[in-house]
């Protein structure tokens, strides 16, 4: 059985065989030694993290299961969204930034959700070409859509379903509905989605800052 340390190299020297100038031609770009791709569009810093399970127990014959997962930052809204919540990072499930993280999957239909296991340098360029193709079918043009602001709205507003939908979102896009002058809209993003009594409640800081005075 090879160690994770050997793995990961095969893993790494997948990526600049099959990932590198893909991903360069959609805008992204990654560092020497690391798993993810980054690009910057708009306002927002985007990242596709080529996360690794070693040796996963739940499928005994492959050495890799690949997980790859989008990211979306864009520091307006996240610096917004800390005010609202009087800085309580716990509201916003601890991010550091981030306010997109899910599995690439979410973008596309369930009928072309895949799971991606390797053994071997060989699998593993085969994985990472067929993400490849998922990404720019799927992935890379809801991210275009996703530069500014104004985008995570419009992603709200059209119930976008491709969208992971967890509590702590509604908190980003009334954050983005600040940052695009518009409070009694972020307002209302919380009393549709967050105005339960309990979730009230929990979300207080949101509400008080909000609130009219």
């Amino acid at each position: 059985m090879r160690s994770e340390k050997e793995i990961k190299a095969d893993l790494l020297a997948a990526l600049d065989v099959a990932g590198d100038e893909a991903f360069a031609g959609m805008g992204f770009k990654r560092r020497r030694g690391s798993l993810n791709y980054v690009r910057t569009i708009g306002e927002a810093k985007q990242t596709i993290d080529f996360t690794p399970d070693y040796l996963p127990k739940y499928q005994a014959d492959a050495e890799l299961h690949i997980h790859p997962m989008m990211k979306l930052e864009i520091e307006p809204v996240y610096e917004a969204a800390l005010k609202l919540v009087n800085g309580n990072k716990m509201l916003l499930a601890n991010s550091s930034g981030t306010i997109i993280g899910q599995p690439i999957e979410f973008t596309a239909p369930k009928a072309e959700h895949v799971r991606w296991f390797a053994t071997g340098i060989d699998q593993m360029r085969d994985r990472v070409s067929e993400i490849v193709v998922f990404v720019e079918k799927w992935v890379s043009p809801f991210l275009d859509g996703l530069k500014s602001p104004a985008d995570l709205v419009n992603v709200y507003t059209s119930a976008d379903d491709r969208m992971m939908k967890q509590r702590h979102w509604y908190l980003f896009v009334a954050a983005a509905e600040l940052v695009n002058g518009n409070r009694d809209g972020a307002l209302s993003v919380l009393e549709d989605n967050l105005g339960a009594p309990g979730l009230r409640k929990r979300y207080a800081p949101a509400f008080e800052t909000l609130s009219p005075a």
